[in-house]
């Protein structure tokens, strides 16, 4: 099982990437345009922060570390962050067009 990695055990630089992509994912499912302008400048300014730059640095990491499979495991794992942001980017335009 891919999540019975222990994570603790990974590099500093691996673990930095899953707790950027993870909150890059935690940001992006709160985020609701309704929120109040605050909230939503908050969420946004976070998700532009943890997200703007996470296929790069999954890349980078999958190229580091392609020798080793479990950590190469872990990493596809992210590969649905990117999916997730992709969508929440043409999310964004189509919003932004619509205003």
């Amino acid at each position: 099982n891919v999540n019975h990695i222990v994570i603790y055990d990974m590099p500093q630089d691996l673990r930095d990437f899953f707790e950027t992509a993870d909150s890059c994912e935690g940001w992006i499912r709160d985020f609701d345009v309704r929120q109040e302008k605050l909230t939503y400048q908050f969420v946004e300014d976070s998700i532009k922060r943890d997200c703007s730059n996470i296929e790069n640095k999954l890349l980078s990491m999958k190229n580091k570390y392609k020798n080793n499979k479990d950590y190469s495991a872990r990493l596809t794992v992210y590969d649905d962050t990117i999916i997730i942001y992709d969508e929440y980017k043409k999310t964004q335009i189509k919003n932004e067009s619509n205003e």
